[in-house]
């Protein structure tokens, strides 16, 4: 790794995605004083624009209009890039990002599903990468104006070697000072398939039935379909040389019913908000990616097959 320059008191940060997640990321950063570069879609950036961003719900109410918005990366280097697109984008928006990309930026990784990490050291190699977990909710309510649902753990960022950098903790102290819980991890890429396992179990089940995680929890049904897709994606994580620090799918589930879901238990996934808006999901890039994993190391996975068949179905069919 080449010597790393600590972050400026006011970063030059570029998130690549400013949906729900990304504007709140970027705009609690901004409200620190970071120069914050929003890149999204319309009409969403040309609300920021006009009105400046407003942030509602648990970590308080602000609005931010010390950001540039914009629909394409500019020619300008940052500190930082974070991705924060759905992973089916990611490809695309780390070509896109280049033109925001000098020796020293990191590009953090702060998405939903498995394939981002080695996607990204693919285009840019292992050394600019800092993996990252975020397992807050946030809803875009209208253009302009998002809010932030739920937190189940805090945020953690990670080098993908597992070693506690100066890059790393200089991003863990700016996410935290800026309002945003957040803590370094020794295992990142473990961090990160934790996290798919809660969103295999929850977003596609809140999008098949319209319901909220503790509906998942509470019904007998849909709580043990949950569990049986966490089964088999175990199975698959362990296949395939992840380091989980759990022995067996049930030690997960513990964790699961008893810490992660009781803070969420109100929280409707991001996958049903996709559904109701017409948008594609990531059900690829989460159980989706279960089943691909599955057939490489012969593990079969009837119950993500069918849930993923499902979520397409309400893809093609729309809600009804």
């Amino acid at each position: 790794m080449s010597e790393y320059k600590n972050l400026p008191r006011k970063a030059k940060i570029g998130i690549m995605g400013a949906g729900a997640i990304g504007s709140v990321i970027g705009g609690m950063l901004a409200k620190q004083g970071h120069k914050v570069t929003l890149v999204g879609r319309r009409p969403h950036i040309d609300k920021i624009r006009k009105s400046g961003l407003h942030i509602s719900g648990i970590w308080g109410d602000y609005t931010i209009c010390d950001l540039n918005a914009v629909t394409e990366p500019p020619h300008e280097f940052q500190d930082i890039v974070i991705l924060t697109v759905k992973s089916f984008d990611t490809a695309t928006a780390a070509t896109e990002a280049m033109p925001m990309l000098g020796t020293d930026t990191v590009v953090a990784s702060i998405q939903n599903g498995l394939g981002n990490i080695e996607k990204l050291t693919e285009i840019f190699g292992n050394e600019k990468i800092i993996g990252g977990m975020a397992i807050f909710g946030a809803i875009l309510n209208e253009p302009g104006n998002v809010s932030v649902t739920v937190i189940a753990s805090e945020t953690l960022v990670g080098e993908l070697d597992g070693s506690l950098t100066s890059r790393v903790e200089d991003i863990v102290k700016m996410l935290d000072s800026a309002g945003i819980p957040t803590k370094p991890s020794d295992n990142i890429m473990r961090d990160i398939w934790h996290k798919v396992f809660y969103n295999i179990a929850l977003n596609p089940l809140s999008a098949i039935f319209g319901v909220s995680y503790g509906q998942i929890a509470d019904n007998p049904d849909t709580g043990w379909l949950a569990e049986q897709m966490i089964k088999e994606a175990v199975q698959v994580a362990k296949a395939s040389g992840q380091h989980l620090d759990i022995d067996t799918a049930d030690d997960y589930l513990e964790i699961l019913w008893n810490q992660k879901l009781p803070p969420t238990r109100d929280h409707k996934s991001s996958m049903l908000q996709d559904i109701l808006r017409g948008k594609k999901t990531e059900i690829d890039y989460i159980n989706g990616a279960i089943i691909r994993l599955g057939a490489e190391y012969g593990i079969e996975t009837p119950y993500n097959s069918a849930v993923v068949r499902m979520v397409k179905a309400k893809e093609s069919l729309g809600h009804w």
